[in-house]
């Protein structure tokens, strides 16, 4: 009955049905989010020979196939990924270029209101109105530096919360990728190659592409359907029907941070392998990652560095002058209630896996405020022959340790260097042992200075404008030296051989985090242009396209009503062959 012509037109029928089918579910799913339109596929049946023809035994719908393109799926992944790293990364830093650089929230109008009153003061040192003022400008700039640093607090936290929530989607997406491999091969399998399951398919790559917004990602197709993938520095995520999940940790070296990585036991113990941002490439916790490591601590630390020479500087000038009743001078600027007040400014933190049996810790002796950045250090203690050994390296950088020296020798002081083996800080290390060999410390120099700074006493008439040497209330020679501490060029060496004001130095930070939020902006919308272009791109290729899906209702439909006539046609026929039996 095949190569009759009912069976031809029955062919047609259903051809012209499925054909039909096909463009209503695309119409239907015109604004379904990651669908991609499907087609109707459809082979002419092998011809049957009669006699020395062949003639045609109608038509078969081999599949229904998605419009889809690997190729521009992969790039859509990449894009995805490079803009949601940028875009995180800026959205971030943009906040921290506001408050800096704000005029009435940031340091600079702060900084130049207290150095102006003391210019005010100096004109005439015993007037208590202008001490008064003063006083309360400075009172005023500790307050600004603790609310910058409030600010820069709590953009970690908000990082560590954008972190958590982002590995909380990577899991999800994942989970969810698994399961679907699973009943993709299963219908494959099932469906001995008579078509796959295009819902299933487009719902794994929704879920791709919403997982390559959070992390890079290494895709690998397989030949049952299924597909692995892989974070940007290997570790899988997606193995066939196995999901391997990411977790978060405290910071063992500085508890305010959360690592991102996979557990594995080591030892019999099990330990959190952590990534660093640079190791995952790009997406959304790369950024928050390479956020929190650079910039954000760069910035925190420098704000506290300023913070720390402002108030050391003025406190040195203040101890050296004498008051309105002619007493020495005290601290005007406090950092904490610490004798030594590295200790107020500065943060060490041994790490949480350190030697319980037998801690040792780590004090700090000294620090040149003058060739400080904002860098931290690692400190670890190392394997010598047996001897244990202090090496440092800068904080982030990932480089070699570098064995410390004691100064003087065989004292339990270390010396740490900057660049050019000048003297940056010193600290002294308890009796170490054996079993302290792999300890770690983190020292952050300056990163509480400008959240614990403010000023340490309330009376105007503790100001100490006059020099020692004359102690007269009209001097006004050391409110002078303080006023000159805005301009005066020596104080950060570190930005500058020649040493550089506290001003410049803060100008420099606002340029830098301007310059770097401008690089990230360009550098988002540049990504987001391409990605958006990829997306016109996929859209163009595998999206449903009203008009076109108007003209194909428009053809199976005559379509199924030619088939229709031809099957009412050979009913006819075959009545009437019947006909001349009777």
């Amino acid at each position: 009955m095949t190569n009759s012509v009912y069976g031809i037109a029955l062919s047609g029928l259903n051809a012209a049905r499925s054909g039909l089918s096909t463009t209503s579910n695309n119409i239907a799913n015109v604004n379904t989010v990651g669908y991609n339109r499907q087609q109707s596929i459809q082979n002419a049946r092998p011809a049957n020979s009669v006699g020395s023809e062949f003639i045609g035994q109608g038509v078969d719908v081999q599949s229904v196939e998605r419009v889809y393109s690997e190729f521009v799926a992969a790039q859509q992944e990449k894009a995805t990924s490079e803009s949601a790293f940028f875009t995180a990364k800026y959205d971030q830093v943009s906040r921290i270029d506001g408050i800096i650089a704000d005029e009435a929230s940031g340091l600079a109008s702060a900084m130049n209101d207290f150095f102006n009153s003391a210019q005010v003061l100096s004109n005439d040192p015993a007037n208590m109105s202008a001490r008064q003022n003063y006083l309360s400008s400075a009172e005023s700039l500790a307050a600004r530096f603790n609310g910058i640093n409030t600010v820069m607090d709590d953009l970690r936290f908000a990082t560590d919360l954008k972190v958590t929530d982002a590995v909380d989607r990577i899991n999800n997406a994942t989970t969810q990728i698994a399961e679907l491999n699973s009943r993709i091969t299963a219908y494959t399998s099932e469906s001995n190659n008579r078509g796959l399951p295009n819902d299933l398919l487009d719902q794994r790559d929704k879920l791709v592409v919403e997982l390559a917004e959070q992390v890079q990602i290494t895709k690998v197709n397989l030949s049952d359907g299924s597909v692995n993938l892989f974070m940007g520095n290997g570790q899988p995520l997606v193995v066939k029907d196995d999901s391997f999940k990411v977790t978060t940790l405290r910071d063992p070296e500085d508890p305010e941070n959360l690592l991102v990585g996979v557990n594995r036991k080591i030892n019999g113990e099990e330990r959190l392998i952590s990534f660093d941002a640079d190791s995952l490439g790009s997406g959304a916790l790369a950024g928050y990652l390479s956020f929190r490591e650079d910039e954000l601590s760069e910035y925190q630390n420098t704000i506290g560095l300023i913070a720390a020479q402002i108030g050391s500087s003025i406190n040195t000038l203040q101890q050296g002058g004498v008051d309105l009743a002619g007493a020495a001078g005290t601290e005007m600027f406090s950092f904490g209630a610490s004798l030594n007040p590295i200790d107020d400014y500065s943060r060490v933190n041994p790490n949480a896996y350190n030697d319980d049996a037998n801690p040792i810790s780590l004090t700090l002796n000294s620090l040149d405020l003058s060739k400080v950045t904002g860098d931290d250090y690692e400190i670890l203690i190392r394997d010598n022959g047996g001897v244990p050994t202090p090496q440092f390296r800068i904080a982030g950088e990932g480089g070699k340790f570098v064995d410390l020296a004691q100064v003087p020798a065989g004292s339990g002081n270390f010396v740490v260097p900057d660049v050019a083996g000048n003297p940056v800080l010193s600290f002294g290390l308890g009796a170490l042992a054996g079993s302290n060999i792999g300890d770690r410390f983190t020292v952050m120099p300056t990163r509480d200075a400008a959240r614990n700074i403010s000023v340490a006493f309330s009376r105007p008439e503790l100001v100490a404008a006059a020099s020692a040497a004359d102690a007269q209330p009209g001097n006004n020679e050391n409110i002078l030296a303080i006023a000159g501490l805005q301009s005066k060029g020596a104080l950060f060496q570190n930005f500058n051989p020649k040493g550089v004001s506290v001003s410049d130095a803060f100008n420099q930070l606002v340029s830098r985090v301007g310059n770097k939020t401008r690089e990230l902006e360009v550098s988002s919308e540049a990504r987001q242009s391409v990605l958006a272009q990829i997306v016109e791109t996929r859209d163009a290729q595998s999206g449903v396209n009203m008009d076109e899906e108007a003209a194909n209702l428009l053809k199976y439909q005559q379509a199924y009503q030619a088939a229709g006539r031809v099957i009412s046609l050979s009913k006819e026929m075959f009545d009437q062959i019947l006909g001349i039996f009777r």
